[in-house]
């Protein structure tokens, strides 16, 4: 008997799957598996992000916002470290960095276009670090998670902030 209600309903959602189409929640709801997938791609991409807020402070204009750009990015490194804890507790391994030859950053860019990716950049990490933490298994990793996710949003409103000063 409890073999047939198996095969029938999903055990997680309570009802019928088998014949229904894909909805909002399935993208919502991710499995650890996909966490630690999401979790590897930010550590390392890294690199990357070190490059692009280094050469953010260079274009800004004034010590102001100098400031402002080096608080993000200290806290982005505290999230990576974050990061590299709640993967080494998950799977009992250290994230080992893969060499990426890659890590090129575009001078064309002026500091406002820059300014833009950057918040768009923090708008799609909420997104992201939100499915995380639904897919974490403790609550002390869940709040690890929340505490990267509400720095997300400081950041977002920060460039806010800068872009506003920036068009001024």
């Amino acid at each position: 008997m409890y073999q047939d209600y198996n095969n029938i309903y999903n055990r997680r959602y309570g009802y019928p799957y088998y014949r229904r189409e894909k909805t909002v929640v399935d993208e919502e709801i991710i499995s650890l598996s996909e966490a630690l997938d999401l979790i590897r791609k930010s550590i390392a991409d890294e690199k990357q992000d070190e490059l692009f807020y280094n050469a953010l402070i260079e274009k800004a204009p004034d010590d102001n916002a100098k400031n402002i750009i080096v608080d993000i990015r200290d806290d982005e490194k505290k999230h990576n470290e974050i990061l590299r804890f709640i993967y080494s507790n998950i799977t009992g391994e250290v994230f080992n960095d893969i060499n990426n030859n890659e890590n090129k950053i575009n001078e064309e860019t002026t500091y406002a276009q820059d300014l833009e990716n950057a918040l768009f950049g923090e708008l799609d990490a909420v997104k992201k670090y939100r499915k995380i933490m639904g897919a974490m298994p403790s609550s002390k990793m869940q709040t690890l998670i929340m505490s990267i996710l509400t720095d997300e949003l400081r950041h977002a409103n920060k460039y806010n902030y800068l872009i506003h000063k920036a068009h001024a």
